[in-house]
């Protein structure tokens, strides 16, 4: 597809998609959920929207056409219809001359894009990528609207934290723990859960894979929790590593140095840098500290619609970070077989850094 589109205030995120259209006979067909929620604002699970320079048009199962029809002030910009059969695309395809349509080819089963070969024969299906890159990067560069919902999944991430702080004793299961950050959350008014909650202690922390568990945290142990909220549609999540009681001074070390590394890292994100200083910076920290051979993760990845989307903030990676970019920071180490540390903030990148939407604290707290 074309070049790509700057960042604006409100964007019209499927106005920008248009303008990506390489010519006149082009058009997107735009068939998963969340793709069809970011660009039309409704809600809907099943369908498909077919867009063009001249053309933007959301089908929708019968049943779906009648509850967004009972949606009060919907401001979908998009015409709505049912659709019946295979023919209503291709007519359109003909009416408007479209002889090549771009799809979401990461997102579409091989049976579904037999139908769609087959039912759209008038034009030619573009397999590539160049719909999902495109995509992506829309999504990366939040509007205000976007940027307010995740804040406020953010908020609800740390009430919970804030809540469960005065809440967690000894003695209490990883289990437990986990159920009461689920509570809470629904509490404080997340709309579900974007990502499983992580309760683990003890040497448990060394592998950050595992479900909350039966243990119960005992004095001396490190403590990892991670959630998520979600609000508007939009994620939040944030880590946080606490110490139950008195810890060895040499946890407690490695404690300060993933802090630090967190935090350094946290100083050279802005709009404009590549994707993979973030990282480094973080990485010559823990290094500095003779840690940065228990880090295997990457520094930070974008997030929104989903908890985890791009870009990737890593050593693999490769692009120009920009402003308005929602990132889910991170910085951790896994000492295998003993224990393991980690943290996670919520930041938006500016042209002159980065604005840290999580407001707990990253000191060392003990329960």
């Amino acid at each position: 597809m074309g070049n790509s589109v700057g960042n604006m205030n409100e964007k019209n995120a499927l106005t920008s998609l248009i303008k990506m259209l390489p010519s006149e006979g082009s058009a997107v067909l735009v068939t998963s959920p969340l793709s069809m929620k970011y660009f039309t604002g409704l809600p809907v699970e099943s369908g498909l929207l077919l867009a063009s320079k001249e053309l933007q048009q959301l089908f929708l199962t019968k049943r779906e056409y009648e509850l967004v029809k009972k949606i009060p002030n919907s401001q979908s910009e998009v015409a709505v219809s049912v659709l019946t059969d295979g023919a209503q695309l291709l007519d359109l395809l003909i009416k408007y001359g479209i002889k090549r349509v771009y799809i979401e080819a990461e997102k579409m089963t091989v049976s579904e894009y037999a139908i769609y070969k087959e039912q759209l024969h008038y034009a030619q299906i573009d397999t590539s990528s160049a719909l999902d890159n495109a995509i992506a990067e829309l999504r990366a560069i939040k509007s205000e609207s976007e940027l307010a919902a995740i804040t406020k999944a953010q908020k609800i991430c740390d009430e919970v934290y804030d809540r469960i702080l005065g809440n967690v004793r000894k003695g209490m299961s990883e289990r437990r723990i986990a159920m009461m950050i689920e509570y809470f959350l629904a509490d404080f008014g997340s709309d579900g859960e974007p990502l499983p909650i992580t309760v683990l202690s003890g040497e448990r922390t060394a592998t950050p894979s595992l479900r909350p568990s039966s243990r119960e945290i005992s004095e001396g142990d490190l403590l990892i929790m991670e959630f998520g909220a979600r609000s508007g549609g939009y994620c939040a999540k944030m880590s946080r590593t606490c110490a139950v009681g008195r810890i060895d001074p040499k946890l407690e070390n490695a404690y300060n140095a993933v802090s630090c590394a967190m935090q350094d890292g946290l100083k050279a994100l802005r709009a404009g840098v590549g994707s993979k200083v973030p990282d480094s910076v973080a990485m010559a920290t823990l290094n500095a500290w003779g840690v940065d051979q228990y880090c295997s993760t990457s520094f930070a990845h974008g997030i929104g619609l989903e908890p985890v989307e791009p870009p990737f903030l890593g050593r693999g990676a490769g692009v120009s970070l920009k402003a308005g970019t929602a990132l889910f920071t991170k910085c951790g180490i896994i000492v295998p077989g003993r224990f393991g540390v980690k943290l996670g903030d919520m930041a938006v990148l500016t042209d002159i850094g980065c604005t840290n939407l999580t407001s707990s604290t990253k000191s060392l707290l003990h329960i």
